[in-house]
């Protein structure tokens, strides 16, 4: 047999092993599912799926109280990060464009600036978590 024939063979026996492995892997999943459907009337997908959160089970110490959020004008964060320090008093008259506190947004300090003077209501503490969008301070 020449060489070409040999290498035919081969390629055809190769892909024959490969093919098969498909197939077994089709039916494997097709039983899966089938499996996995048995199950839905127990725990259907629309239903939320209550997960305790081992943090916020502990009784938090030493966090000091927040500001309860006033009328006025909202302070949002641009960015998600934690709040890394507060550099302006709960209360405290800012003018616009005064430091109102820092974030630490992928190890770089963001600071977060008043958009317009009044008096402050912070509404986070240090080492929160903050997503884009969330009210940090509201100036009224």
């Amino acid at each position: 047999m020449s060489v070409l024939g040999q290498g035919l063979v081969l390629t055809v026996a190769g892909m024959s092993i490969v093919y098969v492995f498909l197939y077994v892997l089709i039916l494997v999943s097709e039983y899966a599912s089938r499996f996995v459907s048995r199950f839905d009337s127990l725990l259907p997908d629309d239903s939320p799926r209550k997960r305790q959160n081992p943090a916020s089970a502990a009784p938090a110490q030493n966090v000091p109280e927040r500001t309860p959020p006033a009328v006025g004008t909202p302070v949002t964060a641009p960015v998600p990060g934690s709040v890394l320090r507060i550099t302006a008093a709960p209360g405290q008259t800012v003018a616009s464009g005064d430091e109102i506190l820092v974030m630490d947004v992928m190890k770089m300090e963001t600071p977060i600036t008043a958009p317009c003077a009044g008096r402050l209501s912070v509404n986070v503490a240090v080492m929160d978590k903050i997503a884009t969008g969330d009210v940090v301070a509201t100036i009224s």
